[in-house]
């Protein structure tokens, strides 16, 4: 999806025995980092105090029993149970954990990219686990804006060339291009 470069988009390749590659323009990389920014600062802002039990604060436990008001973070944080009083339950005790691991895969994704000043990503196995995460969550926080559970792919693939959401819609479609090419690449591994 370059537009820096004559290539063709190659995404993530396997590299070696357990590395995979992927080369980014510089505009990628400056998309990529922008979202994934967004995540970060998201996933950070409802901070919890654990109120005075000190077991509940280093277990995980939260006060925070009602999901988010925020559409794209209760997307990125949605609730596990239809019935209210266990969805509640279910959140303070998984909350925390959950907002972590996703913000550790964000800023996982973020490192890689400022540390790859040429745009050349490689990243372990592990790497790899946290770029698909963090890829994850920035297409759910985008899905919402673009309303994919109401619009389809064709509805979203005819928007107007002056609609702001063309925009929104190709950067959604390239980063599940370049999922799929990541989980090709880990795949190519296992066989």
């Amino acid at each position: 999806m370059s537009a820096d470069s004559e290539e063709t988009p190659s995404g993530f390749t396997r590299h070696g025995s357990n590395d995979y590659v992927a080369n980014f323009s510089p505009s990628e990389s400056e998309v990529l980092l922008n979202l994934v920014e967004q995540i970060i600062e998201l996933l950070g802002e409802r901070t919890d105090n654990h109120s005075d039990d000190p077991l509940a604060a280093m277990v995980g436990i939260t006060s925070y029993d009602s999901p988010p008001d925020d559409e794209v973070l209760l997307r990125l944080l949605p609730n596990a149970y239809a019935d209210q009083v266990d969805a509640s339950e279910f959140r303070r005790y998984t909350e925390s954990t959950l907002r972590a691991k996703k913000s550790a895969h964000a800023m996982s994704m973020r490192i890689d990219l400022q540390s790859s000043p040429d745009g050349c990503i490689e990243v372990d196995h592990e790497g790899a686990n946290a770029w698909l995460g963090a890829m994850n969550d920035i297409r759910l926080a985008l899905g919402v804006r673009l309303k994919v559970q109401e619009n389809s792919h064709e509805d979203l693939e005819i928007l107007a060339p002056n609609d702001p959401l063309r925009g929104v819609y190709a950067v959604y479609s390239w980063l599940g291009w370049l999922q799929e090419s990541l989980i090709q690449s880990l795949l190519d591994d296992a066989l």
